[in-house]
């Protein structure tokens, strides 16, 4: 039967069937992914798994298979009593772990509903691969009770001939439950959040008060009439970032994008089983200032560093400010922000003949090279002639640390040199003893926080590597730049316009230019072995337009390792056609 050339065929029907030929799926042979693991700690799992249970029990010998999908289609759950059912379905792989979306097995219940997000019934023949037309299958997708998102779909398959208009009414009666116990789940998470913001919102001197999880965002009128327009978006864009990693806890300062910094003190709600979300009492600090007129040129701090974002400038300043009063400086930012570079241009600027002397972590534990280190930062601290920078001091051990503070805290009043240090936020604590060491404290902003100076920065590198000029960005290419997380920011972003720069190719430079880097969503810094497994999966898909299976064989690796190595790196085959 073709449904393409079926007048009576309906069309959400004849558009999943011009789907599956578009994904080039063989209607003789049945490829249904395998994928180790599927999340059952799920919302949507930890709801729908008791309905199940207790729908598998009412159907007990009934040739009828009820079903849970996440939103790609992985079957999570199969609930079946009937042995005969049962072969049937393992015989075509319809069973948790596997995935059953069009692209991989066509017009299917699963995922038709999916694709097209609306109830479906597939009986027979309307399947689009030939070994599932025994099936008759009712699905209807799962939708968020608040947000409406598509989580994953609810399916009921059978090998009996019966009336469709029963099937799909049980298969909504069943979906109707479970999106009601994931409004209940959510409903009790975020009363929990609630009654924590409530909380912190009825505290003697309760102040600017915000309280966020994955789903809800609540602020209270003093923080909201206080942070409006780029400031909002930017100081939920940081809440989210800090909610997310649960081992930050205490104060952090937040760089805005109208010169102010807001200072973040988070607690974590624990009234449920899991995490509900955090509540964060923000003191803001400093005057907005005037925003500057966009330019469509590349703009320099008077250090000649590039960059246009108050959250950038407002760090060079006080940066720069400290530098130049001769107080101890300490520079806090993720790795490849910057913070090397500012403190060379600080030195060139404001130096006066004095020596760079750079020292990070000691090589070795060993007693005999500890006493030589701290010997030396001693001197050269008692030098008047020396800026010493002591980089990513997040990565000296305990005893050493502990023996550095002790050396610094003696030397406070009678060293001469100027001392800068460096260190990544997530490494420290908000009371870290570096801090009450310096007499200054600048973050750094992360690339991804600085807001319209990826553009400016592509556009430098480019012409640094290529100072003839003869090369630019197509609109296309430079909107992905502007896309990417840049996980290892600045430094990040160099390496990779430094290798289109000396790629021979036209006086443009266009999104099939881009490294497999550039394609992926996930904010996680790999070391060089992941980097280059990473790339090998997105160049395999790009050359097998996106085709898992074919790829994972020229891999030498099964689709399970395949998938679960496309889940770690941030890999979506769909966005790389």
């Amino acid at each position: 039967m073709e449904v393409t050339n079926d007048p009576s065929a309906r069309p959400l029907l004849v558009a999943s069937w011009q789907r599956s030929i578009e994904y080039q799926v063989k209607s003789g042979d049945l490829d249904a992914p395998y994928l180790d693991n599927p999340n059952l700690d799920s919302p949507l799992a930890r709801a729908a798994l008791p309905i199940l249970n207790t729908l598998h029990e009412q159907l007990a010998d009934d040739p009828v298979s009820t079903m849970i999908t996440d939103r790609n289609g992985v079957v999570l759950s199969r609930k079946v009593s009937h042995q005969g059912l049962t072969t049937h379905l393992n015989r075509v792989r319809l069973a948790p772990g596997h995935v059953f979306s069009e692209r991989y097995v066509g017009t299917n219940g699963i995922g038709t509903a999916l694709a097209s997000g609306r109830p479906v019934v597939i009986a027979g023949k309307q399947h689009y691969v030939e070994e599932l037309r025994e099936f008759h299958c009712a699905a209807v997708p799962i939708l968020h009770p608040t947000r409406r998102t598509l989580l994953g779909a609810f399916n009921l398959t059978t090998i009996r001939q019966g009336s469709d208009g029963m099937l799909m009414a049980f298969a909504r009666s069943v979906t109707a439950q479970i999106e009601a116990e994931i409004a209940a789940i959510t409903s009790r998470r975020e009363r929990a959040l609630f009654q924590d913001y409530m909380e912190a919102c009825s505290s003697a001197r309760p102040g600017p008060v915000l309280a966020l999880n994955r789903d809800v965002v609540m602020m209270n009128e003093q923080l909201s009439t206080a942070v409006t327009g780029p400031d909002h978006h930017a100081l939920l864009d940081h809440a989210r970032e800090i909610a997310d990693q649960p081992r930050l806890e205490g104060t952090r300062s937040i760089p805005l994008p109208s010169g102010r910094v807001a200072e973040l003190r988070v607690s974590r709600g624990r009234r449920e089983d899991s995490d509900a979300g955090a509540v964060f009492r923000v003191r803001l600090i400093g005057r907005r200032q005037a925003t500057p007129a966009v330019s469509a040129a590349p703009v320099g701090s008077g250090l000649g560093l590039v960059g246009s974002s108050l959250q950038w400038l407002r760090a060079v300043a006080d940066s720069e400010a400290a530098f130049v009063a001769g107080t101890w400086l300490h520079l806090l930012g993720e790795a490849g922000v910057g913070k090397r570079t500012l403190v060379e241009a600080l030195h060139r600027a404001h130096g006066a003949g004095r020596r760079l002397e750079i020292r990070e972590a000691p090589e070795s534990d060993s007693p005999h090279v500890i006493e030589r280190w701290l010997h030396d930062i001693g001197e050269l601290l008692a030098a008047p002639s020396n800026v010493l920078l002591l980089s990513d001091v997040h990565l000296l051990g305990d005893q050493l640390r502990q023996r550095l503070t002790n050396l610094l805290a003696r030397l406070r009043g009678s060293a001469t040199a100027q001392l800068v240090m460096t260190s990544q936020p997530s490494m420290v604590g908000a009371d870290d003893e570096f801090d009450l060491l310096c007499g200054a404290l600048v973050e750094v902003p992360a690339l991804r926080h600085r807001y319209g100076d990826i553009e400016h920065l592509a556009r430098f590198f480019l012409r640094k590597y290529r100072p003839s000029g003869e090369r630019g960005y197509a609109p296309e290419a430079l909107a992905i730049l502007q896309r990417c997380p840049w996980p290892e920011n600045v430094r990040q972003l160099e390496s990779v316009v430094r290798g289109l720069a000396r790629r021979p190719s036209g006086p443009l430079i266009h999104v099939e230019d881009l490294p497999p880097e550039c394609r992926v969503s996930s904010n996680k810094v790999l070391t060089t072995i992941e980097a280059l497994e990473r790339d090998a999966i997105l160049r395999g898909l790009m050359d097998r337009n996106s085709n898992v299976q074919h790829t994972a064989q020229d891999l030498g690796i099964s689709r399970a390792t395949m998938y679960r190595k496309m889940r770690r790196y941030g890999i979506v085959p769909s966005s790389l056609t």
